[in-house]
């Protein structure tokens, strides 16, 4: 993959910037805080996701722009052309969309396989350098330390797994050592194995107790089997009550089980429905045909009475209607363009007023080089005033700031403070902050002591509790063994008492506070001796004031010399615009004589005037044009009254222009009203012909539908109809209530037979054998009762003898042990097999892959030392190299420098080995800053000329040897 575009919409500081990375060596230079790691950062959050709040680093979200994120134009070798990767701001690690060259769009999924599901730490760890990243190579490393650093970076480029080991390391070790005696699995071997001595102990007394567990288990299993019995007579109950509250509705089933159980009734679909409907409908038929008929007469009569008009005479007063638009159009333009000749003519007498023209000059010159010459002379002299308003402007200015400024620098020299009150007010600003401090200090101890003195104080209430018990039992003891003449145990019992009472006496002495009253007493030496140098001094002032009011007066002074050299400059630039100015006006005073305009008229205008000459020309030939078109409209209009006046007398219609075309068309209009009026009766009398028609054959079909009906049925009058009706509909609400009931029953589980048999039973009988089985339950409730109370017997005398011995409890405790002891067990093992596996897959990657990576790494670090070393062996010691004299070399031997050089030609080789599961551009974040000239340019060409993959080269010190087509100076492009 190589980066060709980098688009920063937003990300830190930097935004809206554009950068071309199109190159297979790129150098980033920048100084501090141009933004190098912003830059960087940009790059992995686009390709991997925005940081989250548990990577613990900043996400860069812009205060002062809108847009967050950017975008990274990209390519692959196996895809077609560019590629383009957005994200944005959205969710936690924002949205991603990534742009193909043929318009398809893909998401953050397909971006996370086509870089082949590569995370952000592990990019970091392999196809990044830094100069942290090489320093720690120099810690105080042991010789297994290095060697493990030098092969994890050539085998993993990460130290994830050595992580993994030891985190898996110290949890095994905090469940179980061999001989430790604090982790959790050893205490817990050594507390069970207490419980198995104690329980050894209690065994031998519990004969008794194993004879009445026994009688326990018997009694309860005798109790268990009646309860079942009484259990299945409950149920057998139940489902007698169940049979009993049925039995209504089985009766009812079977009586309509025997109803239906006949032939079903034929009756029509709806047939009532249908019935009334063509009832209805034959009915209203008749009285619509009725209606129509009586209209059909009235509307022949009304045809009768309408003539028709000529089609000749329609038409050719149509044709003189057509010109209407025409005739109209022209006298309209006539009278238009006798309004616009008068109209031109006052614009012209305007015109000529707004110049000072007495009467019209069309041999004036107004080409546009008049024109050109005027605009030119015009727009200098606008140049030479705006420049002299502007030096005036600026004289001003200045006389008004030298003044100013001499005020300021009387003002400042005024308010100046003197070195030595600085120096005062120095000493008490810093002595404050040392009292701040040891204020801030002195709270933290009081808080600790106060909260050290209360766990004291609680601890020794607890001792002092438990000493005065101690004491009060021995004394009463003692006295007890003298009022019973043992005189040895009573006295060595009031000795017991006595010293625990001087015990107490001893541990309850008032503690001592020298401590935290040495701090307080320096807190106020200090407070003492801040207040004395201010009451002694006039400290009352800002010293970052005293000292920007130095500054102020130094500037000011700067400022006014500066001031007074340009006022001088300017005087003069002012003098030489003035005569130049005259020199303009004299040249424009000319062309307003050539022009034959009033002198008087302002310089602005005289292009003006140049365009108000043109427009006076154009107007008196578009005056000179309207007046031919006047000419042939009106003789136009003369030929058409000639030709219609005559032909119009005979519709007895008298020629006018205002009216002519009005009387034409209400004839016209009278004669399309009679004919249309003719035709729409015309339709009407079809249109009822034919509902009529329509009406008398959907009378007949309704009839004839009607016997059909009453033939279905076999029916010979309406009255016979509606009684099969009836039947029809009882036979169906039978059939639905039997199908409900059937459906009740099934749901409580009443099968066919059941119900037949249920059916033949009366109620009594069913509620009788209810009553037998309700007494059957009660004797067997008497039995459980009393073996219930044998039950409790046995176990009162098994609670005794478990509360003398707690053998039961010792047993559970060893059941509680030796679970947790085998859940310990099981997790020490899970961490083991863990940690094999890890061990394991870190030795297959180092035998796979080493080989490759350290035959490839012996190539690059001959290159990279220009030949002082031959070759890197690796074998079960570790890593060695072989210089050119032939001697072997441990890497702690190497200097520096050549440290760093293997540990890069390990990363090198690493990146070549993983060729073909990840190409990715390398990020060099300024980690050659410790080489020497010659070591830097070495390795420097190698990544240049050597490495396949594009390799991006951040610094803060600029390498000329490097082109400036490949080199982005970030400082020019952060806003």
């Amino acid at each position: 993959m190589k980066i060709i575009g980098l688009n920063i919409y937003g990300y830190g500081k930097i935004t809206e910037t554009e950068i071309n990375t199109n190159q297979h060596f790129i150098q980033f230079f920048g100084e501090n805080e141009a933004g190098k790691s912003t830059m960087q950062s940009f790059i992995h959050s686009i390709l991997f996701g925005f940081p989250t709040r548990k990577e613990q680093e900043p996400r860069r979200e812009p205060r002062m722009h809108n847009l967050y994120g950017g975008k990274i134009t990209v390519e692959f070798p196996d895809e077609d052309g560019p590629i383009e990767i957005e994200r944005i701001k959205g969710k936690v690690q924002g949205d991603v969309k990534v742009y193909f060259n043929d318009g398809t769009v893909r998401g953050e999924d397909w971006l996370i396989k086509k870089l082949n599901f590569i995370d952000k730490k592990t990019y970091r760890s392999i196809f990044s350098f830094d100069v942290l990243g090489l320093q720690d190579i120099h810690k105080n490393m042991t010789e297994d330390k290095l060697q493990e650093y030098l092969l994890r970076a050539g085998a993993l480029g990460s130290h994830e797994y050595d992580e993994m080991l030891s985190a898996i390391d110290n949890e095994m070790k905090s469940i179980y050592k061999k001989n430790g005696v604090n982790p959790e699995l050893n205490r817990e071997m050594e507390e069970m194995s207490d419980i198995t001595s104690r329980i050894k102990v209690l065994e031998q007394t519990e004969e008794q107790y194993k004879h009445l567990v026994n009688e326990r288990i018997k009694t309860e299993e005798s109790l268990n089997a009646k309860k079942n019995a009484l259990y299945q007579l409950d149920t057998v109950r139940k489902q007698k009550m169940k049979e009993v509250m049925y039995h209504k509705d089985i009766k009812e089933w079977k009586s309509l089980e025997d109803k239906l159980n006949i032939d079903p009734v034929i009756f029509p679909e709806q047939g009532l429905e249908r019935y009334e409907a063509l009832k209805n409908q034959v009915q209203q038929t008749k009285q619509d045909i009725a209606l129509r008929s009586e209209k059909l007469k009235v509307l022949k009569n009304e045809m009768a009475g309408i003539l028709l008009p000529d089609k000749t005479q329609l038409s050719y007063l149509e044709s003189i209607q057509k010109k209407e638009p025409d005739i109209k159009q022209k006298n309209l333009e006539y009278a238009r363009l006798t309004s616009a000749i008068e109209t031109l003519e006052e614009e012209i007498l305007q015109l000529r007023r707004d110049i000072g023209w007495n009467q019209e000059h069309h041999e004036v010159d107004d080409s546009n080089i008049v024109k050109e010459s005027v605009q030119t002379v015009l727009s200098k002299i606008d140049e030479v005033a705006l420049e002299e308003q502007f030096l005036v402007r600026e004289i001003d200015h200045l006389k008004s700031d030298v003044k100013q400024l001499n005020h300021d620098i009387e003002r400042l020299e005024e308010e100046q403070i003197s070195d030595d009150r600085i120096r005062i007010k120095k000493e008490v600003t810093d002595r404050e902050f040392e009292l701040k401090e040891k204020e801030k200090m002195f709270r933290l101890i009081e808080k600790d002591y106060e909260r050290e003195k209360k766990e004291r104080n609680r601890i020794k209430r607890g001792q002092s509790g438990l000493i005065i018990g101690i004491s009060i039992i021995a004394l009463i003891t003692g006295i007890f063994y003298l009022f019973n003449s043992n005189w040895l145990m009573g006295g060595i019992f009031a000795a017991i008492g006595a010293v625990t009472m001087l015990l107490l006496v001893l541990t309850n002495q008032k503690e001592d506070d020298s401590l935290r009253n040495d701090y307080e007493d320096e807190v106020k030496e200090l407070k003492a001796v801040i207040e004395t140098i201010k009451r002694n001094n006039n400290v009352d002032f800002d010293l970052n004031d005293a000292r920007d009011l130095k500054m102020d007066l130094k500037t000011q002074k700067t400022k006014r010399i500066s001031s007074n050299v340009r006022l001088e400059e300017m005087k003069e630039t002012l003098a030489l615009k003035e005569t130049n100015h005259d020199s303009l006006n004299t040249d424009l005073a000319a062309i307003k004589q050539d022009l034959k305009v009033n002198p008087d008229i302002e310089n602005k205008t005289i292009v003006d005037a140049i365009h108000t000459i043109r427009e006076i020309k154009q107007k008196r030939n578009q005056i000179n044009r309207h007046n031919v078109e006047m000419e042939n409209i009106n003789r136009e209009l003369k030929e058409f009254k000639r030709s219609v006046k005559d032909e119009l007398l005979k519709f007895d219609i008298h020629y006018d222009d205002s009216t002519i075309f009005y009387d034409i068309k209400s004839m016209v209009s009278k004669m399309y009203k009679d004919e249309n009026h003719h035709n729409r009766l015309k339709d009407q009398i079809g249109l009822l012909e034919n509902e009529i028609k329509v009406l008398s054959e959907r009378n007949s079909a309704g009839s004839a539908e009607i016997v059909q009906l009453f033939d279905y049925v076999d029916a010979e009058d309406e009255e016979e109809y509606y009684y099969f009706a009836r039947k029809y509909q009882e036979y169906h609400s039978n059939i639905e209530r039997f199908r409900e009931l059937s459906e009740k029953l099934e749901e409580e589980h009443f099968d066919y037979d059941t119900r037949n048999e249920l059916s033949k039973f009366l109620l009594a009988d069913l509620k009788e054998e209810e009553d037998n089985i309700s007494g059957q339950i009660e004797e067997f409730n008497q039995k459980v009762q009393d073996e219930q109370k044998i039950l409790a017997e046995l176990n009162s005398e098994i609670s005794n003898l478990e509360s003398d011995g707690k053998l039961s409890e010792v047993n559970h405790q060893f059941e509680m042990k030796k679970t947790f002891i085998q859940n310990l067990s099981q997790e020490y093992m899970s961490l083991n097999y863990i940690r094999i596996l890890i061990e394991t897959h870190i030795k297959a990657i180092k035998d796979e892959r080493l080989p490759v990576v350290i035959e490839e790494a012996r190539s690059i670090f001959e290159k990279v030392t220009r030949g002082r070393y031959i070759n890197v062996i690796y074998d079960e010691d570790g890593i060695k190299v072989r210089h050119v004299n032939g001697q072997l070399f441990h890497p702690l031997e190497l200097s520096q420098s050549t440290k760093e050089m293997l540990y890069i030609s390990l990363r090198l080789s690493l990146i070549k080995a993983l060729k073909g599961y990840y190409q990715l551009p390398l990020i060099i974040d300024d980690a050659f800053v410790h080489f020497d000239k010659e070591r830097k340019k070495i390795i420097m060409d190698y990544l240049r000329s050597e490495v396949k993959d594009q390799v991006l080269y951040f610094t803060c010190n600029l390498d000329n040897a490097i082109s400036s087509s490949q080199t982005v100076k970030l400082k020019e492009r952060v806003k």
